[in-house]
């Protein structure tokens, strides 16, 4: 690799790590006014993605790959949601031990609510973006994100690989 292409790559890492940063402050003070923090808008973020329909429960264990925290953690979080009625909590009739959990309305609004704020957010890095060239930077970053199909372990940030 040359010099100037190393420097470039240096630039778009710094450059997507100011991104990120306005992002993650940007959402945190956003949940901190629903009264949550930005694990539980990401497990929401998680759950949404999940859901192969509205409405539909899903094994909190599917969960658990994708986060970079652990299983009492997730349950904690899960309890917290369910709490403020963003998700709901039963336990699996056929078995007992198995804990399912479902969006409610309430969590999908806060959602759409959240994705304006990334995009109003995003737009104001990338405001010359077009529709085809956001696709084109969906569909190579969906190997590392929460937009990938098989599930993996975390170490370093929710929904992103090591």
């Amino acid at each position: 690799m040359s010099r100037e292409e190393s420097l470039l790559w240096s630039d778009l890492g710094f450059s997507l790590l100011r991104v990120y940063t306005t992002l993650q402050r940007e959402e945190k003070g956003f949940a901190a006014q629903y009264q949550l923090g930005t694990p539980h808008v990401e497990v929401l973020y998680l759950l949404s993605r999940l859901e192969e329909k509205a409405g539909r429960w899903i094994a909190v264990s599917r969960l658990y790959p994708y986060l970079p925290i652990t299983q009492p953690a997730v349950g904690r979080i899960l309890k917290h949601l369910a709490y403020w009625r963003y998700v709901e909590l039963q336990r699996d009739k056929s078995d007992r031990r198995r804990l399912m959990v479902r969006l409610l309305l309430r969590g999908h609004k806060l959602l759409e609510k959240v994705e304006e704020m990334r995009a109003q957010t995003l737009r104001r890095f990338f405001p010359h973006l077009s529709p085809a060239q956001l696709k084109g930077w969906v569909e190579v970053l969906r190997s590392c994100t929460f937009a990938a199909t098989d599930p993996y372990h975390v170490e370093s940030s929710m929904g992103i690989r090591s």
